[in-house]
């Protein structure tokens, strides 16, 4: 998707990029085929484009990836140049681990990401972490640092792969953290950047003015602040019309429509994608609460809903990814090692658990995000 920043807009410090230009396909044009020699008769079978002979699968193939991990199947399978999504994805683990967000505590031996308290969440997260490969032992980032490095990895995967998607998703698009009070940003409010919370500001300017409508209506006005958003500015008309007469810029018709940058200048959230590298029962519930908040306080359209996490326990993703109507998915930073990690023999519940959710699409990986937020 096209990025044009505005000069006014704080600049994020981005953790990696990718080269699209790398990823390009250059395959060189099938030559152009030879025309017969007689043209007033049709080809014959000898003049045909020979095809490639298709190659027998080995006899022992099916064998051989019974004891493969999926991330070991995909690398015996692919003959082709690598894929971006291939090369974002290593590099978003290496941000993690070079952000001390996933790695592995020198004392106790417990990833960054299990619960210390739970044998199982260790030996999952174990799994995980020996499946993504050169974590570190270390101590994990201080304070809130964890957190604010699980944003700032998303938001720069998101960026980086979203630009390569302008071809199915034209527009120009932010993806972005709204700040918070240890980057010196402050918090800012959603509903003073996003059009389809604007009304909110005028609500809670009422509220604060008057004490009968906050013992009615409760003094929680405001629009939290979300992890990571992607965003949509509005167009242009010159831009609407330039391969079509489309709109009138002088006339009445379409002129309530928030996507004209004639109607209204603030930006289109497009999408919300919480950031929770581990979760617990209060992170679940909260999570949920702040995308019914988004639901219910909108004007319009409601925006994509998704969490991204790395929390290895599948009954506390489950939490979070069972049901529908709050949250549209959960995405799993490594849900392919996850998969790989968990013994159906030695965790049937677990396994049953996680395979209901993957198969229901509750629970997908980090990957399919991108394409996701591009519907």
């Amino acid at each position: 998707m096209s990025r044009r920043r505005s000069q006014n807009e704080p600049e994020e410090q981005f953790l990696f990029s990718l080269d699209l230009t790398e990823f390009a396909d250059e395959q060189p044009a099938s030559p152009p085929r030879a025309a017969p020699k007689n043209p007033g008769k049709s080809a014959s079978r000898n003049d045909a484009v020979p095809t490639r002979p298709s190659v027998p699968e080995p006899p022992n193939l099916r064998d051989a990836e019974a004891e493969m991990t999926r991330a070991e199947i995909a690398a015996s399978r692919r003959v082709d140049p690598e894929y971006l999504m291939d090369r974002a994805r290593r590099v978003f683990h290496r941000a993690l681990l070079d952000e001390r967000v996933l790695v592995v505590d020198p004392g106790t031996g417990a990833p960054s990401n299990a619960d210390k308290d739970s044998s199982s969440s260790i030996r999952y997260a174990r799994a995980v972490v020996d499946g993504v490969g050169g974590v570190p032992e270390a101590r994990r980032a201080p304070g809130h640092g964890v957190r604010r490095n699980f944003e700032r990895a998303v938001a720069a995967y998101l960026k980086s792969v979203m630009r390569a998607l302008d071809v199915v998703r034209p527009g120009e698009w932010t993806v972005r953290r709204l700040g918070d009070a240890a980057d010196g940003q402050g918090v800012q409010d959603a509903s003073t950047v996003f059009e389809q919370y604007e009304h909110v500001s005028g609500l809670r300017e009422a509220i604060e003015a008057h004490r009968d409508l906050r013992a009615l209506i409760g003094h929680d006005s405001s629009i939290i602040a979300p992890d990571v958003v992607v965003a949509r500015a509005p167009v242009p008309d010159s831009e609407l019309n330039a391969t079509a007469r489309i709109v009138d810029p002088m006339g009445p018709l379409a002129s309530a429509s928030p996507l004209r940058s004639a109607v209204q200048s603030k930006a289109l959230l497009h999408a919300v994608v919480a950031c929770k590298w581990t979760l617990r029962s209060d992170r679940a519930e909260q999570v949920r609460s702040e995308a019914r908040h988004l639901i219910r306080n909108r004007r319009g359209r409601v925006p994509h809903l998704v969490l991204v996490t790395g929390e290895p326990m599948p009954s506390r993703l489950a939490a979070v990814a069972l049901g529908t109507g709050d949250i549209d998915c959960v995405y799993h930073v490594a849900l392919h090692e996850l998969m790989d990690a968990i013994d159906p023999e030695a965790d049937p519940a677990g396994a049953d658990l996680l395979h209901t959710m993957v198969q229901g699409r509750r629970l997908k990986d980090i990957s399919d995000l991108p394409l996701d937020l591009a519907l």
